[in-house]
């Protein structure tokens, strides 16, 4: 957290509001968090610079430079991204902030620090440590249902795992992934390998909806997110399964009531009723 729904409304929101703008001063307060980089060079790589566009590759959001450079930002499991009001003061768990033209502060901050930035050229992003282990995007529309098929195949971890695993497919964690189970009723404990062709086109085709939907609703707030202007996110009114154990399953016609168990140390929530687990 956050997840891809999360960093696209961040993108989305900052977007408006600070590209174009020219970076006045850098400040790195927690050396932690930046990858390969001292607080000097954070600022001095990054002061006079202007943002001229934004990006996003699963849960990581790319900043570009006007000098071929990008800041990539990662926001873990408590980063947030925001400009605070104008006369707020800064933050207890800041670890870096942008002061901008027009007089706004662009601040990192990140209760647990295990978020990072790195600044690198342009056109080494894929080479970089953030993003050089992070697979295909699942709004990427060159993603398909036989691509994803293949892979799962070569696994016999769960579904549900595999889907968390950033090197398979970005962007994806623990909400999403048992919201778009759910609407593609599919077991979460159905090994990867398991999954049946038409299952898989169901499942990619639910995950995008379910990740597009969130978009919508500005993202996910269960704990510390916040969008780009700084608000709590709207799609927590909308989940499915997630967080509602024991409360009766939302589909139409079904008297399931959803369950939660853990997978790899997360807690996954169904309908044993909607999601029955099929023989191989």
């Amino acid at each position: 957290m956050p997840e891809l729904p999360e960093v696209e409304t961040i993108r989305r929101d900052l977007q408006q509001l600070v590209v174009g703008r020219r970076i006045v001063t850098a400040r790195l307060l927690d050396e932690k968090a930046l990858t390969g980089g001292s607080k000097r060079a954070f600022a001095r790589r990054l002061k006079g610079r202007r943002i001229t566009a934004l990006d996003r590759c699963g849960k990581v959001l790319i900043i570009y430079l006007d000098n071929d450079t990008a800041l990539l930002v990662h926001f873990r499991m408590t980063g947030r991204l925001y400009p605070p009001p104008p006369d707020a003061d800064l933050p207890t768990h800041s670890r870096a902030f942008l002061t901008l033209d027009n007089g706004r502060r662009l601040i990192f901050e990140d209760l647990r620090r295990f978020g990072t930035l790195e600044i690198l050229p342009a056109d080494k992003i894929d080479e970089s440590v953030t993003m050089r282990k992070i697979g295909c995007d699942a709004l990427d529309s060159a993603l398909t249902a036989d691509m994803l098929l293949e892979m799962a195949q070569r696994h016999r971890v769960s579904i549900k795992e595999f889907l968390l695993d950033q090197t398979h497919l970005a962007g994806v964690g623990n909400i999403y992934a048992s919201e778009a189970l759910f609407r593609g009723r599919i077991h979460p404990q159905t090994p990867a390998c398991e999954v049946k062709p038409t299952q898989m086109r169901l499942l990619l085709k639910a995950l995008r909806e379910t990740l597009r939907e969130a978009i919508k609703y500005g993202g996910t707030t269960v704990s510390d997110y916040v969008t780009g202007q700084g608000v709590p996110g709207g799609f927590q009114r909308r989940l499915r399964v997630y967080g509602r154990e024991g409360e009766r399953c939302r589909r139409r016609g079904c008297d399931g009531a959803i369950q939660r168990i853990v997978q790899g140390q997360r807690s996954t929530f169904y309908c044993p009723a909607c999601q029955k687990r099929s023989c191989p």
